[in-house]
């Protein structure tokens, strides 16, 4: 076996480090050909001894010396008698819990789509993506060169890597050769970087495009979703926050690939978690997550946000939310104790049940305006992210208490759910109380996230949704011409609010944007995925966060119209919302029950939805009106009551289709 360091000695205080000496536990059992059967374990006679691998660590790399490997040294008859003897120690923890994590694997090779030498003996590749991996190299040359490989997401002008967003990180990898006949291989085995540019320098010769190559990893999940659409803009969209989401999976969820943290975020993974579990098959993967960072449970360093709603509480949505889409019981069951225990402790320790404005992160890293954004190219020094922090806490705070609620009543516990189905109500009462406008028409400050949070979760009273729904519309187009102005969670939950309040063609105006601030401006400079920031530049950038990748879900949900209406898709609910200018879209997500797709084509005289239901699941479709319109379905959809909106249908498993004649 190979032992590493992980993070080095300068590891982010928020990373959980191993900090004693390297330790491994081993047990091979062995079937033998004819049947027979022998264990191998790690005891006092297992040897050591340094291998050819100098130094590695997670941020700076690793250096690999081929003048160092020990040949044969894992196969039988190696003479290890000038190795040393190991030490036995007592474990960590008397209990050993198997980690059912998917594992990390090179999913994907990338070969470089150009290949530059902007300095000579400087040589820069750029494979088109930015990932999370490593290089892959191919060299021949004398013993003793030392070939040294460093990432970067970007270029300078000058066509040299601009490391900024590493940060700390120096992110090289070298090699030095044993001048071996024939062509030599190496890729690191105990780092990995976030990047889409490779600098090359100290090769042997002049490298070509098939000298090096990237390899993608990550967690080992399927891919669940698909969206496709006939905006080029939106599928991009998609397709960068997809990425994004699979950069920073690997053995936890990550806050970015690229610089000197790589931990952990609580609050990331609470405005992406819906996403990601559409898009992909997370559940195992989240669920060691929650084992590792229950409700209220703090990352090292990070005590005081143990219990924040919009840190610590982002595990009792993701427990619930995980039951929502895969429908295990159990799971929900092992995570209720932890949920409870926080919403009732956030409760008793602010009894009036609203959050200061001093604590927290809010709606964190909204868009910067004024000089400082620079048109959206920034600065060092541009970026002030805490945003709203008593509002978007008091609204998580309703959200996370809500969700406890439908976990006791999934669970069985009445008295549970009665108590935190109060509770959500009173916090709901408090947050009208503190927040609503004395007209009715708008929250707080009136920044777009004021409203967008209690739209999307249902706090608004039922008689001024229409108000706080135009005013947010007008804002948006008006104020704000038609950009959205939002921080992490007010992006996640923009499309919902703008659905709720009838509004999705606002939605689409946002979504369609290419100037600054937007996704559309991060992709005009070339975005692969999604910035931390919403400018170029900032005071503190990465371009490869998923925090801002949440909105992907409303993808599914809103325009697809796709929604667990009970745990595991047993039954249905697909609704979906037609912005105009949007003429066809196609949502599809593979369940525990099979394909659920959602495809609809808008003409200007007729609406067309196909739907397919797994088997084992029914499903209320509702066709979207335009206007007077007749609705022709496929046989055996049973028509239920609709309005001047919606035709809604109730289906069993199967390919249904709607057709919506709105033309006299």
């Amino acid at each position: 076996m190979w032992l590493g360091n992980g993070y080095g000695q300068r590891f982010n205080p928020y990373g959980f480090r191993w900090l004693g000496t390297k330790q491994a536990i081993v047990l091979l059992a062995v079937t033998f050909a004819d049947g027979t059967r022998t264990t191998i374990t790690t005891d006092g006679s297992w040897r050591w001894s340094d291998g050819p691998i100098t130094s590695n660590d997670i941020y700076g790399g690793e250096s690999y010396d081929a003048r160092l490997r020990q040949q044969g040294w894992d196969r039988p008859g190696f003479d290890d008698s000038r190795w040393h003897s190991v030490r036995t120690t007592t474990a960590p923890s008397p209990v050993l819990t198997a980690n059912d994590a998917p594992p990390i694997r090179v999913v994907q090779t990338l070969k470089a789509t150009a290949l530059t030498q902007p300095r000579p003996g400087v040589h820069v590749y750029d494979f088109g993506q930015n990932i999370a991996g490593w290089p892959k190299l191919r060299v021949t040359g004398p013993a003793g060169t030392t070939v040294r490989m460093r990432t970067a997401e970007e270029l300078r002008a000058d066509g040299l890597l601009d490391t900024t967003t590493n940060r700390n990180a120096a992110a090289t990898d070298s090699y030095t050769l044993d001048g071996s006949v024939g062509a030599q291989t190496y890729e690191p085995r105990f780092t990995y970087h976030g990047f889409r540019y490779l600098e090359v320098t100290g090769y042997p010769g002049t490298p070509n495009l098939d000298s090096v190559t990237a390899q993608v990893t990550r967690a080992d999940v399927a891919s669940t979703g698909t969206i496709h659409s006939s905006d080029p803009l939106l599928n991009r969209i998609w397709r960068n926050n997809r990425w994004a989401m699979l950069n920073n999976s690997m053995s936890l969820p990550t806050d970015t690939p690229v610089r000197d943290e790589r931990t952990p975020p609580g609050m990331d993974v609470q405005a992406y978690h819906a996403a990601a579990i559409r898009e992909f098959g997370m559940e195992r993967f989240y669920a060691k997550y929650l084992l590792d960072l229950p409700p209220g449970t703090a990352l090292p360093n990070d005590a005081h946000n143990a219990q924040q709603p919009d840190m610590g509480g982002g595990s009792v949505s993701l427990a619930w939310s995980l039951y929502e889409q895969y429908g295990d019981k159990s799971l929900l069951a092992r995570d209720y104790p932890a949920m409870k225990s926080f919403a009732d402790a956030n409760a008793a320790t602010h009894p009036d049940l609203i959050w200061p404005d001093d604590r927290g992160f809010g709606d964190w890293c909204p868009p910067v305006h004024g000089p400082d954004a620079g048109n959206g190219q920034g600065s060092p020094t541009t970026g002030q992210c805490f945003s709203e922090r008593s509002l978007v806490n008091t609204a998580l705070s309703y959200r996370q208490t809500s969700d406890v609620a439908k976990a006791a009543a999934a669970l069985g516990l009445q008295e549970d759910a009665a108590h935190f189905r109060q509770l959500s109500s009173s916090i709901a009462r408090a947050f009208n109380a503190r927040f609503l406008d004395a007209t009715g028409s708008f929250y707080g400050s009136g920044r777009q996230t004021t409203s967008i949070l209690p739209l999307a979760f249902g706090m608004v009273p039922d008689d001024r949704i229409p108000a706080v729904g135009a005013r947010l519309a007008e804002t948006i187009l008006g104020k704000d011409n038609g950009h959205l102005d939002t921080g992490i969670f007010g992006t996640r939950y923009l499309l919902d609010a703008l659905a709720v309040a009838g509004r999705i063609d606002v939605a689409r105006t946002i979504l369609g944007q290419t100037t600054y601030p937007g996704f559309g401006y991060q992709i005009s400079r070339g975005a692969t995925t999604p910035w931390e920031q919403w400018t170029y530049e900032s005071n503190m950038e990465t371009h490869d966060h998923a925090m801002f990748a949440g909105i992907n879900a409303t993808l599914y949900t809103r325009l697809g119209g796709i929604t667990p209406a009970s745990p595991g898709y047993a039954s249905i609910t697909i609704a979906p919302q037609v912005p105009a200018g949007l003429t066809r879209l196609s949502a599809s997500i593979d369940t525990v029950r099979g394909t659920v797709r959602s495809s609809w084509v808008s003409r200007p005289c007729t609406f067309d939805l196909t739907v397919i239901v797994p088997v084992n699941a029914v499903a209320t479709v509702s066709v979207p009106l335009f206007g007077t319109a007749h609705v022709r379905a496929t046989t055996g959809a049973i028509k239920l009551p609709g309005d001047k909106r919606t035709q809604p249908y109730s289906v069993g498993s199967g390919t249904w289709r709607f057709t919506a004649d709105h033309c006299a």
